[in-house]
Parts: structure tokens; C-alpha cells; sequence
């Protein structure tokens, strides 16, 4: 209980807000981590099933634990001050296994650092980072998918993230979890705990089986996707989105398994049975330092350390408030808000949940107004607090829309004028629509009361050392869509967006206040 009492609880303790966003980011509505709950399980497990070994082995402080304990707490001290709870999360990938060294020694820890690197695969991505990915993996299946059943003779056609069977009543949609991003992460961590927990410790084994575990996981969704689009062309859609969606699971699920113990299975044959204990001996990490004899030093200073990180980590000055996007008036700059359909609306509020999780706030608006003579507006408002970290640059949901990006670049905004005249600029990104070549012009701006930018660089240098303070200003993103209709260039397209968004500055700016 020493090494327990001395460090774990201490950084326990440190890391407590670090571990309840893990957990709130496993059970997040895309479901992208649920496979995480398992991984302490499993770490849990091949430690029990290894007591006799390791712990026949003297225990020792080992201070190079410190190569790996301070940096990570280091990231830990930057995620809590600046409020970002990935980063905090981020660092205990270096945390645990150096806490492990310092207070147990590399002699014990031989043939568990395998276990301790099982952290990386509870670690959920940045929030950030995760809409990218998945916006890129969902492509490929999309896009693949449809591609090889039109191979064998689907007849699909694709309109966005739907996938329609020409000839047959109704269309396939291809929600964010069909994307490929949860197979890919829970084949990663399945491949992992094949190649180190089970077989011979060949390296060639090992790199063979964890290159094949993402390519297999993509192509096998693929081929799910494609199965769907025959499913929906035999039997009717309904059945594809019912029975059928719940057989293509299983079957991908028992394919990708059986491949990879198939595979394994040749490779170790191939490379030799396993040695005794089948697992690696502690890499080589120079010469040896002094080892201290007592963890009293170590266990002061986790002691001293877990209060103030603690509070750092809880320590919010400002709540997140709700309710200013739905403020945003009806009636701008000439343009009346468009009410949604009954279809349009149970859409929005079945897809409400994922929205608000990547935008990390439920303050946010989508509308859609229109002009006497029928010009189209599409609004985004969101508003943020603490949670600034959360907001993405504007092309980020714009290629999530099914959007092909043709230009992205700044503008001039001299007509903010509270925020000090020609050097402010607007973001302008010129997309085009895949599903029907519409093409679009949107403005956007990040601004607090008393500042405003379209870029997102100045928008993060603005936020990053008023967060580091905990002095957060509270702000908003605008983002003004448009599409160019026949006859018209990006010019007039871009007035109509420009026009209607410096009307919408003084609204959002009186609501932040």
C-alpha cells in the first residue's frame, strides 16, 4: 500500500476532473469510447493473471520515473490553467507509467510497461480533432461504400450522408457512428492487447498485426456500407435500417476478428512460440541513476502538488450561461426567420445531441431567413464562456455539410466599427455542395463586446491568456451563408452575407455583455 499512499492516491486526486471528462467523453452520444470502458478492465486483469512474476521482483524507487512524471505534470499544470480538459487528459499518458518507474522500479515493472501504455487507448482525442477525423472516415465509407455496391450492381446514388436506391422507395442515412471512427478505435485497441498480452514477442509480428488493425477496420466498414446499399436494393430499405443494419454489425465485427486471430495465428507460427513469460523485457534506458532507498521525498512533493492542481482543475470563475442564441432577432437587415417543417425540426432535434457535443455548448442557433424577393440566409449563432476552446474554425462544419471547399481566405471588415476599423477581417470561405453543385458564400466572425475577428488565430491569441488569468471573456461565433444564384458572381453573394452580418454584430454583441 506504500507506492499506493505515497503517489497514486495523490495524483489520483491531481487527475480527478482529467478522469471524470474521460468518462463523460466514454459515454458521449456518438459513442466513438465506449470500447474504453473496458481497457482498465483489461489493464486490471493481465496484472492480476502476472502477480506471482512481478511481484517476485524487489520493489525500488526509481527516480528516472521523473523523465516521464514531470513532463506530464507539467501538460497537466498547462490543460488545468488553461482550462482544457484534453490536454490534462492528454498528459497522463506520460504520468502513469512515470509514477509507475518513480515508486515501484524498472526491475518490477518488467514485462508490464505494455500494460501501463494501455492508458493511451482510454485517452479520448480532442474534441477537435475527433469531428475531423471522423468527418474524413465517413467520407470513405460514404463514398467507398457506395462505389463497391454500385460494383455489384446496387445502383445507389449518394445525396450527402444519404445513399439512394434508384428504383426502390426510400433512401439510406449514414449516421456519424456508421462513420467508421468507433470500429477503428476499438480495433486499434483490440489489435494492441493481441499483439502484447497473447503470442510470441516478435517485433515483426507485433508491427505487422497493428499496421493491418486500421486499414482492415476502414475496409471492413466499407464493405458494411456497400452490404447495406444490396440489402436495401433485395429486401427494402426499412429492413437494411432495421434487421439488416444489426446482421452487417455482427458479421463486420466477427470478420474483423477472426482476420486478425487468423493472421496472428500465421505469423506465429511462422515466428516461433512464445518464451517463457512472452512478454518483453524492459527496453534499454542508459545508464543507471542512484535509487533512492525511501519514497518520502517523491510522496512530499505528489502530496504538495495534488491540492493546487486540484483546485486549479476545479476553479471556474465564470459559469457557462444559455439561452442568448435563441435571442437573436427574427427580423435582420430586411430578412424574415424561416420556421422549420415538422420533418425539418425532428431532424434538427435527432441530430441536437451530436451538435452540441462537438460545439462543446447547447448556446448555439441554426436559421434560415429570406427577403421579399426570396435571397436565402443561413445563420449558425453560437455563444461560449469558459468553453471558448470548444469553438472550431467556420470550414470545419462546412466540409461536415457535405460542403467542397473551393476558397478560404480573409477579407476586410472595416465596418466593425467598435473594434477599431481597416485592420479587422471576416473569414470568406466559397464552398460547393456535393449532392446538387450549389455553390456558397460564407462570412464569418469570432467577437467578444469589444473585439472582433474572422480569424482564428487572433481568435485563440485573444482567449489563451485571459483564460491562463481565468479573466474568460464571454463571445460568439456568427457564421452568414449564401448561396450564388444564377447570374451572379461570389460578389453579390458575399454583399447579401456582409450585409446581414453587420447588422448581426450589434445584436450579439449586446448579448454578451
Amino acid at each position: 500500500m506504500k507506492p499506493f499512499l505515497c503517489v497514486f492516491l495523490p495524483l489520483l486526486l491531481a487527475y480527478a476532473t482529467a478522469v471524470l471528462w474521460c468518462t463523460d467523453r466514454w459515454n458521449a452520444p456518438t459513442e466513438y469510447f465506449t470500447h474504453c470502458w473496458l481497457v482498465p478492465v483489461v489493464g486490471v486483469l493481465v496484472v492480476w493473471f502476472r502477480r506471482k512474476t512481478w511481484q517476485s521482483r524487489p520493489r525500488e524507487t526509481d527516480l528516472r520515473g521523473l523523465w516521464l512524471l514531470v513532463p506530464g505534470l507539467v501538460m497537466h499544470v498547462t490543460g488545468a490553467a488553461l482550462m482544457i480538459d484534453s490536454w490534462s487528459a492528454s498528459s497522463m499518458a506520460l504520468t502513469l507509467p512515470g509514477a509507475a518507474w518513480l515508486a515501484l522500479g524498472a526491475n518490477r515493472l518488467r514485462g508490464l510497461w505494455p500494460v501501463l501504455l494501455l492508458v493511451l487507448f482510454a485517452i479520448p482525442m480532442p474534441i477537435y480533432v475527433e469531428g475531423r477525423l471522423a468527418f474524413v472516415l465517413k467520407e470513405i465509407a460514404v463514398e467507398g461504400g457506395s462505389w463497391l455496391a454500385n460494383l455489384v450492381g446496387a445502383d445507389v446514388l449518394r445525396d450527402g450522408d444519404r445513399l439512394l436506391p434508384q428504383g426502390v422507395e426510400g433512401s439510406l442515412f449514414v449516421a456519424d457512428a456508421c462513420g467508421g471512427l468507433r470500429s477503428l478505435l476499438a480495433m486499434l485497441t483490440i489489435a494492441y492487447c493481441l499483439v502484447f498480452f497473447t503470442g510470441p514477442p516478435s517485433l515483426v509480428r507485433r508491427g505487422l498485426l497493428l499496421l493491418v488493425a486500421a486499414p482492415l477496420a476502414v475496409a471492413a466498414n466499407v464493405t458494411r456500407i456497400a452490404a447495406l446499399c444490396l440489402m436495401a436494393r433485395w429486401f427494402g430499405v426499412p429492413f437494411a435500417e432495421g434487421t439488416g443494419h444489426s446482421i452487417a454489425n455482427v458479421v463486420e465485427w466477427a470478420a474483423l476478428l477472426i482476420t486478425m486471430v487468423s493472421v496472428d495465428g500465421l505469423l506465429a507460427r511462422r515466428l516461433g512460440k512464445p518464451g517463457k513469460e512472452g512478454q518483453p523485457a524492459l527496453p534499454q534506458l542508459g545508464t543507471a541513476v542512484p535509487i533512492t532507498t525511501s519514497l518520502r521525498g517523491p510522496a512530499i512533493a505528489c502530496w504538495l502538488l495534488a491540492g493546487p492542481l486540484l483546485w486549479l482543475s476545479c476553479y471556474r470563475p465564470f459559469s457557462d450561461r444559455s439561452g442568448r442564441a435563441e435571442q437573436i432577432p427574427a427580423t435582420i437587415a430586411g430578412y424574415e426567420m424561416q420556421s422549420r417543417s415538422e420533418a425539418q425540426q425532428q431532424a434538427f432535434e435527432k441530430a441536437l445531441p451530436r451538435w452540441r457535443e462537438l460545439l462543446g455548448t447547447r448556446d448555439f442557433v441554426w436559421r434560415r431567413y429570406r427577403d421579399s424577393e426570396q435571397h436565402m440566409i443561413n445563420v449558425v449563432a453560437l455563444f461560449h464562456d469558459t468553453n471558448w476552446k470548444s469553438v472550431h474554425p467556420p470550414r470545419i462544419c462546412i466540409e461536415g455539410s457535405n460542403m467542397m471547399i473551393e476558397q478560404d481566405d480573409l477579407v476586410g471588415a472595416s465596418w466593425i466599427t467598435e473594434d477599431g476599423g481597416s485592420d479587422a477581417v471576416a473569414s470568406r470561405i466559397v464552398a460547393k455542395r456535393r449532392s446538387d453543385g450549389w455553390r456558397f458564400v460564407t462570412l464569418s466572425m469570432f467577437g467578444t463586446e469589444s473585439w472582433a475577428s474572422g480569424d482564428y488565430w487572433d481568435f485563440t491569441m485573444h482567449h489563451l491568456p485571459r483564460a491562463l488569468l481565468r479573466q474568460n471573456e464571454s463571445g460568439f461565433l456568427l457564421r452568414v451563408e449564401s448561396p450564388i444564384y444564377s447570374g451572379e458572381d461570389v460578389a453579390q453573394s458575399q454583399a447579401r452575407c456582409r450585409e446581414f452580418l453587420e447588422q448581426l454584430m450589434p445584436a450579439a454583441r449586446k448579448l454578451v455583455r
